[in-house]
């Protein structure tokens, strides 16, 4: 095993100088700040290939101390044969007392090796111990080596956001907590970069908390209430049909059934306005279906009264060869429709991304979120509104009509995002904590 110590102005020149020296597979087995850089302690040998080693000469020296007391109690029971047979011959065989002298010093020699080798497996049962004891201690230093590393790289992922500013150190650390939140990448960037930076990290932070907040696109409220006509767009299972449901009931407990209208396009698959049709027998309201090639502009002209007509739509996929047809329907009532993308939450950054370029054509108002009591984490959702500008217009948390239909709230979303962060976070530290105990158990029973 080589280990040697290098210092330098800085980590990264200090794993420069580590990588040359013992190789890309050289282990770092400690690291500090020094007044004038960093110390870096590194090992070309692994971790486990040293524990091993130590392991072994433990083993080798317990064996020995076995095989040397066997040896001591042997000798025991000979030096006492001797000592009778040579009080009981002495007079004899004078000439054999000295060989009798000779064989108590070898012994005297054999017992002294003996306490030698019993003090050396002491000793290593004593470094044993002494091991077992600052296993934890030893692991929470790495874990805190880990964590500077950690924050070593974020700190040189300035070019992810400006290649020509690299991050501070507290820019990082916002960073990464945008990052905690769920925020894109994108987004985290311009965040940190319109946050003001002058007081500490907390103060900071409350700053960045606040450009989440103003920086969310917003529908004004009263979509509820002003009525029109509204059609729903989305993938298949976001919740566009309950969606109408709950928007429906809510009109409907203020301004009376005759009021709203039911129009759906979903007639591409069986069954597929089933659950429609029930709401609309259930509130009292009329509903249209239009069918394939079918003239929805035609259809919302028999409806021109009713205060509130609301279009359901299928989530067809862009290869799907009925989409177009839909979209052309779509967009031929112009701007006397308004169309909102409907979104779960439970989806990944990504999957919101793409559903949000898929219906694009559609010529997008805003968007509608749904399941919000079923996500871990608000960040992709929030990211999607802000970087495409598409105004947030209501929000679902859960299946109740019309209780679970809500306008959006900037300041609430920001701190349940924060929150779930926080939750997230515990359940990692938890899940931390019983993977060190399981170790550390399995350490202690030589596993």
């Amino acid at each position: 095993m080589k280990v040697k110590r290098f210092v330098a102005d800085n980590m990264q020149l200090a794993l420069k100088m580590v990588s040359a020296e013992l190789g890309p597979d050289a282990v770092i087995v400690s690291s500090r700040r020094l007044d004038n850089g960093m110390e870096v302690v590194a090992s070309s040998e692994m971790l486990g290939e040293i524990d091993s080693a130590k392991q072994s000469e433990l083993d080798r020296q317990l064996r020995l101390q076995r095989e040397l007391e066997a040896a001591k109690q042997a000798a025991r029971a000979s030096a006492a044969q001797r000592q009778e047979y040579a009080a009981d011959t002495a007079a004899r065989y004078a000439p054999q007392q000295r060989d009798s002298q000779q064989a108590s010093a070898q012994v005297s020699r054999t017992e002294a090796d003996v306490a030698a080798a019993t003090r050396l497996a002491e000793q290593a049962v004593e470094a044993r111990k002494q091991s077992e004891e600052t296993y934890q201690t030893r692991l929470q230093e790495m874990q805190g080596e880990l964590r500077e590393l950690k924050d070593w790289l974020v700190s040189h992922q300035g070019s992810a956001w400006d290649t020509r500013r690299p991050l501070t150190w507290q820019q990082s650390q916002l960073w990464q907590r945008c990052q905690d939140i769920g925020l894109e990448p994108a987004w985290a960037d311009r965040v940190v970069s319109m946050s003001d930076q002058s007081g500490d990290l907390e103060q900071a932070w409350k700053s960045a908390l606040g450009v989440i907040q103003s920086d969310l696109p917003l529908l004004p409220q009263g979509v509820l209430e002003k009525g029109g006509t509204i059609a729903l767009v989305g993938p298949t299972g976001a919740g566009k049909t309950t969606t109408l449901g709950k928007i429906a009931a809510r009109f409907v407990q203020r301004h009376g059934p005759d009021s709203v209208a039911f129009v759906t396009l979903d007639n591409y698959r069986m069954a597929a306005h089933d659950q429609l049709q029930a709401f609309a027998r259930i509130l009292g309201v009329e509903m249209k279906v239009v069918l394939q090639n079918g003239d929805l502009v035609k259809t919302l002209s028999t409806l021109r009264k009713k205060k509130l007509v609301l279009i359901d739509s299928a989530g067809l996929a862009s290869q799907d060869p009925h989409f177009s047809s839909q979209l052309s329907m779509l967009k031929q009532t112009g701007r006397d429709v308004r169309k909102f993308l409907v979104l779960p939450l439970t989806s990944q950054a990504r999957c919101l991304q793409e559903n949000y370029e898929h219906f694009k054509p559609a010529g997008l108002d805003g968007c509608i979120f749904t399941k919000l009591d079923e996500c871990f984490s608000l960040g992709a959702g929030l990211s999607v509104a802000a970087l495409t500008r598409l105004p947030l217009t209501l929000i679902t948390d859960g299946p109740h009509i019309p209780d679970d239909l809500h306008y959006p709230d900037a300041s609430r979303l920001v701190n349940l995002a924060e929150q779930m962060a926080r939750m997230a976070r515990t359940r990692w530290q938890a899940a931390e904590a019983m993977n060190m105990a399981t170790q550390q158990q399995s350490f202690q029973h030589g596993v």
